[in-house]
C-alpha cells in the first residue's frame, strides 16, 4: 500500500510517545495498520509485547482482520480497554484465578438499578427510570445526592454478594492494583513495552490514569479532537488535547487529507468546530475531486415528503438520515420513514454514506457551554458522514435561544420546500 507524506513521518518517528491529531475521513485505521505492519516487518520488537486497544469491539474485529491479511499468525494484542483489563484480572488477580469474575453487561446494570429505583419511587416522584439508566451516577447525584449514597450502597452489596463486576470496576481494580504496586498488577505491565491507543480522545480520568502508571516504553495514540462525543460516559478531550502534558517531550503528527468527502462537505463541517473555544485547529483538505452538495432544507409543509420522495427515487442511493436522540428516530418512523434509512449521530460515528440528511429539527440540548461544545462534536461527526451530498433539515421558525436555531444559522444555502425547487433539484440528481 502506498502511503502519504504525512503517515510515513509517523512510521519513520521513533521517539517514545506519539500523538497523532486524526480528521474525520484521513485514514486513522489504515495509519495504524501501517505503523504495526511496519514494526513487524523490523524485526526489532517482540509482537506479544505490543497492545492495541480500541473502544468498540467493531473497532478491534476491524484491526484484527486487517492485520491478518498480511500476518496472519501475528501475536500482537488487540483489545477493547474492558476486555484487555478483564484478561488481565482473571490471568493474574489472585481473587479471580481460580473463580472467574462474572461481569454485569450495561443491559444487565440498567435491570439491577431499575430494582433498585423501584424502592424509591415515591422519592424521584414521576421522573421516568429511563432519565437515571442513561447516565445513573452523574444525573442522580446532581438531583438526589442522598438517594444516591443508598443506591450506590445496594448496588455495590448487590455486586459483592454474587461476585459480580462492572465495567467501571474492571478498569477501576487493575488501576488501584498498579497504584498500590500489587505484585499481579505489575505482573502484567511486565508483559508489554509498547501501547497503540485508538479513539484516544474518548478516553476518561480513570483510562488516562491508567495509562500513565502502565508507563510503556513506547505510546501511539491516535484520535481528533473534533470526534469526543462521549461526556455523558464520563469521557473527556482534556487528555488527548494537552496529551503533552500527561506525556512530557511527545511528537505530535497529523493527518489533514479526508478521503472520504468531496470539498464542500470538508469544509461545511468544519464550521461548527470554529465555534469552539477548546480544539486543536487544523487545515483539513479533500483528496476526492469532483462537487459536494450542501444545503439547508426547511421541513415545513412538504418538506419530509420530499425527503421521502428523495429516498423513493434513489434507491441505489446509500443514504441515511442522522439523528441526535433515539426518540427523534421513533417520530420520524410514525412519519413513514423506514429504519433502515435511520441511525443516530453517535451510531453512525466511523461510518460513512454517500448521502446525508442531518435532523435539526429537534433534540439538541445543552446546559452550560462545555456541553455545547460537545453538541458542536456531534455535530460535526454527523456532517463529516457525508461523502457527495449533505442535506441539512430544520425549520424556520424555533423557539429563541435554542441550539437548532443556533446551529442552523451556521449554514447559508438552502434549499426551499417549494414542490417545483425539489422536484427540479431530484431530476437534476437522477441525471448524475
Amino acid at each position: 500500500m502506498k502511503f502519504s507524506e504525512e503517515q510515513n513521518k509517523i512510521f519513520k518517528d521513533s521517539s517514545f510517545f506519539q500523538q497523532v491529531i486524526a480528521s474525520a475521513g484521513s485514514g486513522k485505521t489504515t495509519t495504524m495498520i501501517g505503523l504495526l505492519e511496519k514494526i513487524l516487518e523490523k524485526k526489532t520488537e517482540n509482537p506479544e509485547e505490543i497492545l492495541v486497544l480500541t473502544f468498540t469491539r467493531k473497532a478491534k474485529e476491524e484491526f484484527e482482520t486487517r492485520l491478518q491479511k498480511k500476518y496472519p499468525k501475528h501475536k500482537v494484542k488487540i483489545y477493547t480497554f474492558h476486555a484487555y483489563a478483564l484478561s488481565v484480572i482473571q490471568r493474574y488477580h489472585p481473587n479471580f484465578q481460580k473463580t472467574p469474575a462474572k461481569v454485569i453487561d450495561e443491559w444487565e446494570r440498567d435491570k439491577i438499578w431499575k430494582s433498585i429505583l423501584k424502592e424509591y419511587k415515591f422519592t424521584i416522584g414521576g421522573i421516568p427510570y429511563e432519565f437515571f439508566l442513561n447516565n445513573h451516577s452523574k444525573k442522580i447525584q446532581n438531583l438526589f445526592p442522598d438517594l444516591f449514597d443508598s443506591l450506590t450502597k445496594q448496588y455495590n452489596e448487590y455486586k459483592k454478594q454474587n461476585r459480580y463486576l462492572d465495567f467501571e470496576d474492571i478498569i477501576q481494580l487493575y488501576l488501584n492494583g498498579l497504584e498500590k504496586e500489587e505484585f499481579w498488577a505489575i505482573q502484567a505491565r511486565r508483559e508489554l513495552t509498547r501501547i497503540i491507543i485508538d479513539e484516544y480522545q474518548d478516553t476518561d480520568p480513570t483510562q488516562l490514569k491508567w495509562v500513565q502508571l502502565m508507563a510503556p516504553k513506547f505510546l501511539t495514540v491516535v484520535g481528533d479532537d473534533w470526534q469526543a462525543i462521549y461526556g455523558f460516559r464520563g469521557a473527556t478531550v482534556e487528555p488527548f488535547l494537552h496529551f503533552s502534558r500527561y506525556f512530557p517531550h511527545a511528537s505530535i503528527h497529523y493527518l489533514t487529507t479526508n478521503y472520504r468527502s468531496l470539498k464542500e462537505i470538508v469544509n461545511a463541517s468544519s464550521v461548527p468546530i470554529a465555534h469552539n473555544k477548546n480544539n486543536i485547529p487544523k487545515k483539513v483538505k479533500a483528496s476526492r475531486t469532483g462537487k459536494g452538495i450542501v444545503k439547508k432544507i426547511f421541513i415545513e409543509n412538504n418538506g419530509w415528503k420530499n425527503v421521502l420522495n428523495f429516498i423513493q427515487l434513489n434507491p441505489q442511493e446509500e443514504t441515511k438520515i442522522l439523528c441526535r436522540t433515539n426518540y427523534r428516530i421513533m417520530r420520524l418512523i410514525q412519519l413513514g420513514f423506514s429504519e433502515n434509512h435511520l441511525m443516530t449521530i453517535h451510531a453512525s460515528k466511523g461510518l460513512e454514506f454517500s448521502t446525508v440528511f442531518l435532523d435539526l429539527t429537534e433534540g439538541w440540548t445543552s446546559e452550560i457551554e462545555l456541553e455545547l461544545e460537545e453538541e458542536r462534536r456531534i455535530l460535526y461527526v454527523g456532517l463529516s458522514r457525508a461523502k457527495n451530498n449533505l442535506f441539512i433539515l430544520c425549520k424556520r421558525n424555533y423557539k429563541e435561544g435554542s441550539i437548532e436555531k443556533l446551529f442552523r444559522n451556521y449554514f447559508r444555502w438552502k434549499l426551499g420546500n417549494e414542490e417545483a425547487s425539489w422536484l427540479n433539484f431530484l431530476k437534476v440528481q437522477n441525471e448524475l
